[in-house]
């Protein structure tokens, strides 16, 4: 196997878990939201997993890049 399919796995991994996790974010800001009949504000939690799924999302663009 070589290195550029390596990276094509590598990035279609992280990409994927990148795009799961940014769905997942927005559940707790939908929920909030519904819960206060109110869209003012971000609760802590979406903004710690908004923050976690730039990760893979950010190693997938710095791998299709090079």
């Amino acid at each position: 196997m070589s290195s550029e399919n390596n990276i094509t796995l590598a990035s279609n991994v992280l990409g994927t878990i990148g795009t799961v996790l940014w769905c997942i974010q927005l559940i707790p800001q939908v929920w909030y939201n519904w819960r206060r009949k109110n869209t003012e504000g971000f609760p802590a939690a979406m903004v710690f997993l908004w923050a976690s799924c730039s990760v893979p999302m950010g190693a997938y663009l710095i791998l299709q890049v090079s």
